[in-house]
């Protein structure tokens, strides 16, 4: 009974920790399925596809990082490195393929902004935190962390996350969270971005971005999509 009472008051030592102190985490790829020569007779093709593979290899030198404190959270890459000359643009590729831009926040005004550039134009997207995530009983250990899954029904598909309880702050990479918890690990396409390091002793300055235009995220996707209609109209 004395042990069960000494581990409780660590673990709520702990999340009070993490709640109330800034905490860097550290994500990087560590899965991401090759992409695959179908059409070998077409020299075009598979040209697109090699050039598919050297920009999934560059995303696995990307660093990731999540920062958050109190009700505010910030994501973004901060290390695109594209310096071998054999495989010129393969980070950029690579960093569309995963996700650009900064994704902020913040849980006690309900906020969630993204950064994006279209149409050579710079843009924040705001949206509301709003994740209608299906938690599952199935658990498993990440990074010393005992983790749940959750999913997430989008777009007729479904995105797979991995979050903990250990660690009570509702955020995580990618824009997503509204979890109990801290999400260490998200399945979403072809890759695994997976946390691997934390820390609470550097300094935390989060802030709110100020990136071009203000637009909602349904008026910024109506924009994309005539776009793409434009596009489609001159073919």
């Amino acid at each position: 009974m004395k042990k069960a009472l000494i581990f409780c008051s660590i673990l709520f030592l702990s999340l009070s920790f993490y709640a109330q102190t800034g905490t860097i985490c550290h994500y990087k790829i560590v899965e991401f399925k090759e992409f695959e020569i179908k059409k070998p007779d077409d020299e075009a093709h598979r040209n697109a596809i090699k050039r598919l593979n050297q920009a999934r290899k560059a995303t696995l030198k990307f660093d990731f990082v999540l920062e958050f404190k109190d009700s505010v959270s910030s994501f973004q890459l901060v290390d695109r490195m594209d310096n071998d000359v054999n495989m010129p643009g393969s980070a950029k590729i690579g960093h569309a393929m995963i996700g650009s831009g900064e994704f902020y926040q913040n849980t006690k005004s309900g906020v969630w902004l993204k950064t994006s550039e279209a149409t050579g134009k710079k843009y924040t997207i705001q949206d509301s935190i709003d994740f209608d995530w299906i938690v599952t009983k199935e658990t498993k250990i990440v990074n010393r962390f005992t983790c749940f899954r959750a999913e997430l029904p989008e777009n007729g598909t479904i995105k797979e996350v991995w979050f903990t309880p250990q660690i009570p702050a509702s955020f995580g990479p990618l824009g997503f969270g509204g979890l109990p918890g801290l999400i260490v690990e998200v399945k979403r396409g072809t890759f695994v971005l997976s946390l691997v390091e934390i820390s609470t002793s550097q300094p935390v300055n989060i802030k709110k971005p100020d990136f071009g235009k203000l637009i909602s995220a349904e008026k910024y996707n109506k924009m994309l999509d005539d776009m793409r209609g434009t596009i489609f109209k001159q073919d």
